[in-house]
């Protein structure tokens, strides 16, 4: 508490605060919301806790300041001529704001605060529905579906706006100057500025390119490793051999198999060696390469010198867990690869661990089905194109790289230690269990192991049983449930002697056992 009165009061005492002050009365809480100030801040510490900066609050002020970004911050100048943003005779050092500035600070902080911060989320601008040309809700549309903010309504932010426009007006052009001393640590606000539009303008699958007339354009991105082909309009993958700078040291190689292959010629039959070859470096740089050559020596050699010809990479991110299963398909050869939590390794047959090494996989379950190698091959690149990593969705969501998380995703290993805790009462149940046992069996002097409730399952009687008795035996058990001795004649009553039976011996037989 004693952090968040230093906080409010280095925030209170600002000159920025006394110009908001004047402009909006009541904009600071007073002494009287100090229960409520209280409660949010405390929310503030959990929220901070689940996301796992608590340790934040710890820092001192002073240290909070040398990292807080420093620099001039650019002169915001009210536009009233009705030019666009950049023109007109701010000078140098100026933001001109117009109209249409206001109203996208009005729509961004209603999205904010219906907890949608940035503008990519919205289906006007998803990258899926712009390449397909798919309709769209716009943004107004589907921030009205929206549950509202319940502390902060539309019109106080817009007032909030229409405030800051005022002060801003009533300024003419003049910025406070800040403090020199303030400016010898931590990033300027102009980088900061510029990082965040440049994240921006190339964010998502397309490129945003600025026209000179205070405009901008866009245009799609060239996929890597392509060029352009002017006459089929595509790009094209480009066809390279092996890269001059490419570090052979870093480069692993496994021979997955070689095979002694026959052919008939014009001079008659002869005989060849086939192998095949995994390189790589275990960090997600690849290739398969299949030779061919009159000794297994010759055949690796050149099997070799084609995979490092058809190197890929594997689009996965190191030291995590990947984002899903994935799974691959070559006729009816599969590969499946599960991921696992962090630190739990590699699951798989340990003949196909030097591959899974040489690929740099990492804490997942590895499975195939069916042993033809040559199949196999098609079935695990597949497999490994499927894998996408959390960089490749940032870049075509425009989300943030540190917001995707997947399942099973964590920074800290739980040590067992603190599950023995939980284990405790599925322990003390299982004890119990074998002392009722032994207390059966030795003190109550019963040569039997006897069954306690805890063994016997619900729903079993012996009428269940029934099922594996032989035909004469349910019959009996059908009529001893269904037997009535008054439906009977009198002839039929066992102890009658004075009638003769008109049942055959075995179903008398039967009856007098029901009976």
């Amino acid at each position: 508490m004693e952090f968040m009165q230093q906080f409010l009061g280095a925030l209170g005492s600002s000159g920025r605060a006394a110009e908001v002050q004047d402009l909006a009365p009541g904009a600071f809480a007073s002494a009287g919301d100090t229960k409520s100030v209280s409660s949010q801040f405390q929310d503030f510490v959990w929220d901070l806790e689940g996301i796992g900066l608590r340790n934040w609050l710890r820092m001192d002020v002073s240290e909070l300041e040398q990292f807080l970004p420093k620099g001039e911050i650019a002169n915001l100048v009210v536009n009233t001529d009705g030019e666009g943003f950049g023109r007109g005779g701010g000078g140098p050092g100026t933001i001109q704001l117009d109209a249409d500035d206001t109203q996208v600070a009005k729509l961004m902080l209603r999205c904010a605060a219906r907890g949608k911060a940035d503008l990519l989320d919205f289906e006007a601008v998803d990258p899926y529905k712009l390449l397909h040309g798919m309709p769209a809700r716009e943004v107004d549309e589907e921030l009205s579906t929206l549950p509202p903010n319940p502390y902060l309504e539309d019109h106080q932010l817009e007032r909030l706006v229409d405030a800051h426009q005022t002060r801003l007006g009533g300024r003419k052009g003049q910025n406070p100057r800040t403090d020199p001393k303030w400016l010898e640590d931590g990033a300027t606000v102009d980088e900061l500025y510029r990082k965040e539009l440049d994240f921006y303008r190339t964010a998502g699958p397309v490129e945003w390119k600025d026209d000179g007339d205070g405009g901008y354009e866009w245009k799609w991105k060239q996929p890597p490793n392509t060029f352009w082909d002017e006459r089929r309009k595509v790009y094209i993958q480009e066809q390279k051999g092996v890269d001059p700078n490419l570090k052979l040291k870093e480069m692993r190689q496994h021979m997955l198999d070689v095979t002694r292959m026959g052919s008939m010629v014009k001079v008659g039959r002869i005989n060849y060696f086939r192998a095949l070859v995994v390189v790589g470096n275990g960090k997600g740089v690849y290739g398969f390469g299949v030779g061919f050559g009159n000794t297994p020596k010759e055949a690796r050699a050149d099997s070799a010198l084609k995979a490092l010809q058809n190197l890929e990479y594997i689009d996965m991110d190191p030291g995590r867990s990947l984002c899903t299963p994935v799974k691959g398909h070559e006729y009816k050869h599969t590969m499946e690869i599960i991921p696992r939590p962090i630190g739990r390794g590699i699951k798989a047959n340990k003949k196909f661990l030097p591959l899974l090494y040489i690929l740099g996989l990492d804490n997942c379950k590895v499975r195939f089905m069916y042993p033809k190698i040559f199949t196999r091959i098609r079935a695990i690149k597949r497999t490994l194109d499927d894998i996408v990593s959390r960089r490749t969705l940032a870049n075509m969501t425009g989300k943030r790289y540190a917001l995707l998380v997947a399942p099973g995703d964590h920074w800290v290993h739980w040590p067992d230690r603190w599950f023995s805790e939980i284990r405790q009462p599925y322990d003390a149940k299982n004890h119990h269990a074998k002392m009722v046992h032994k207390h059966a069996v030795h003190f109550k002097k019963r040569g039997v192991r006897i069954a306690t409730p805890l063994d016997v399952k619900a729903g079993w009687r012996k009428k269940n049983w029934a099922r594996w008795n032989t035909p004469l035996e349910r019959w009996l058990q059908h009529r001893r449930e269904n037997f009535d001795p008054s439906m009977l004649p009198s002839s039929t009553i066992p102890g009658d002697d004075s009638a003769s039976p008109s049942l055959p011996p075995a179903a008398a037989a039967s009856a007098h056992l029901a009976a």
